[in-house]
């Protein structure tokens, strides 16, 4: 085993190193800055419930894999422990609590030994799921280190287990102490590594060289380059515009309304609504639906019904045009109505799932309680709001990866109600599409 100063020299005098983790930690602070912590802040506030907190959080770290979350220890720990728990609510109040960051070390402490305990008796009150305890760790640390980088390391398999072996860190003691001694030694390497390092360092310069000199390999940049890694994953769905057809290229300027829409179909004898209509109804038809445009002339009738007819669901949709964004309001009786018109015969034809979705340029001052009651009371699967732009770059990885079919887009409808994400949409890739790499730093 090497010890610490030579995994650093190692690390400070490798220019593939060195190049790799600048661009790395770049890619971090802007994903983090960006999207991670005001996804965070919205669920501690209670904006976002702990249902889309956790879909959003996947999405993210499958387009976005930079802190190895995306592995067994972060995100499928995640996914065990919300099914593990009996009631959502409290999960959800729980985990607000776990994740914000302590302001003490003694508090580091408490909270991991204190969230360990629980997942433990959701360990022994639901065998199905089985979240293991020690994972809270890792889970924990990545949720306070995104929020104060400066002040909490991520507890990283590797470098747990590369500072056990320099015996610099009991890996056998209780986790909350274990996450406590390992924060204090990494300050202690820290302290040192500035000398041996040239410049102030970081815990994430920390686990870089750990895991540069523990767990390397050249196929790791390979796979990045080659389009395996986080650019081919931030790629997935931003791609360029040549996999959107002209069709529907358009679609989120038309449903905003904005005036390059305006103009371009001031010629037309036809109403910007319809025109949405219609290109929404393409839209479902290359996503590989079976489609029935209803819309304007039809009576009162929502705008299309999109049938996956050999997958035994489909989708009632609902176009709205709006300038400044869609705010569900009063329309819960039209909507009720369209649900009760059409969902009987849909059953009838043997549909399993029936889902509704409105689509919009933006969506504002959404009650939650209006879906909900919507969704108890109807018979309705589940209820979604999708931005015009969130359904064109479903549009995109569909026609990119051709191996996707109408049982993975079914995750878009029938997974939660509310509005849908575009960084959720990576949660429809099936998981042998996915990188199998769990602990990458």
């Amino acid at each position: 085993m090497a010890a610490p100063e030579e995994v650093f020299e190692e690390f400070e005098a490798s220019e593939e190193a060195q190049s790799h983790y600048e661009e790395h930690n770049q890619k971090r602070d802007k994903v983090s800055e960006e999207k991670l912590q005001s996804l965070i802040e919205d669920f501690q506030t209670g904006d976002v419930d702990v249902v889309e907190f956790k879909s959003r959080i996947d999405g993210l770290n499958k387009r976005n894999q930079l802190w190895g979350f995306d592995g067994f220890i972060g995100q499928m720990h995640f996914n065990k422990l919300l099914n593990a728990a009996p009631d959502e609510g409290d999960f959800g109040d729980r985990l607000r609590e776990a994740i914000q960051a302590p302001e003490s070390v003694e508090e580091a402490k408490t909270k991991v030994d204190s969230f360990a305990e629980y997942t433990q008796r959701l360990k022994d009150n639901d065998i199905d799921s089985d979240p293991f305890p020690k994972s809270t760790i890792f889970f924990l640390s990545y949720f306070w280190h995104i929020q104060q980088p400066t002040e909490w390391p991520i507890f990283y398999p590797t470098s747990e287990q590369y500072l056990g072996d320099e015996d610099l860190l009991n890996t056998d003691a209780p986790y909350g102490s274990r996450y406590a001694d390992f924060a204090e030694t990494l300050d202690e390497l820290r302290e040192a590594a500035d000398v041996w390092l040239e410049s102030p360092a970081e815990y994430r310069d920390i686990a870089n060289a750990i895991y540069w000199h523990e767990e390397w390999d050249e196929s790791d940049i390979e796979e990045e380059e080659t389009g395996g890694g986080t650019d081919e994953a931030e790629a997935f769905v931003d791609v360029d515009a040549p996999y959107l057809p002209p069709a529907v290229a358009d679609l989120d300027a038309v449903a905003a309304g904005i005036d390059e829409a305006v103009n371009r179909y001031a010629p037309v004898d036809t109403d910007l609504p319809v025109i949405f209509e219609r290109k929404l109804g393409v839209l479902f038809e290359m996503l590989g639906f079976d489609t029935e445009v209803l819309g304007q002339g039809s009576g009162r009738n929502p705008d299309g019904i999109a049938e996956a007819v050999r997958n035994d669901y489909a989708v009632i949709y609902d176009a709205k045009k709006r300038e400044q964004g869609y705010r569900i309001g009063r329309d819960d009786r039209t909507i009720r109505e369209y649900i009760e018109t059409h969902t009987r015969r849909l059953r009838d034809q043997g549909k399993r799932h029936i889902y509704f979705a409105i689509v919009s340029s933006s969506f504002r001052d959404t009650e939650e309680s209006t879906l909900r009651d919507l969704r108890t009371n109807t018979d309705i699967d589940n209820i979604v709001l999708l931005k015009a732009s969130v359904l064109q770059e479903l549009l995109r990885m569909r026609l990119q990866e051709p191996y996707l079919n109408l049982d993975d887009l079914e995750w878009v409808f029938g997974n939660r109600p509310g509005e849908i994400q575009s960084e959720e949409l990576e949660n429809i890739v099936p998981e042998w599409r996915q990188s199998d790499s769990d602990f990458s730093v």
